[in-house]
């Protein structure tokens, strides 16, 4: 099993009311999951998510993720 570190941001907090402003939980996952088995995990709508960065970097469903990896999830913005 793999331990990575979750952020939601702005409006896909609403899915994990429970926590905090920022605040980071632990997902548990096996050893060879990909980023697109985390984001099924998390049941967030796909069409909700616009950016996914794994450690600073942009990454795609298909990157294996690693202990300890540092996951922000970000929603579509928009403005007007």
């Amino acid at each position: 099993m793999i331990a990575v570190e979750v952020r939601l941001f702005a409006s896909l907090q609403e899915y994990y009311p429970n926590l905090e402003i920022g605040e980071a939980f632990i997902v548990m996952l096996d050893d060879k999951a990909k980023l697109g088995n985390l984001l099924d995990e998390l049941k967030i709508p796909r069409e909700e998510i616009a950016i996914v960065m794994v450690n600073g970097r942009w990454e795609e469903e298909g990157y294996p993720l690693r202990d300890r990896d540092r996951i922000g999830i970000f929603p579509l913005i928009g403005g007007g």
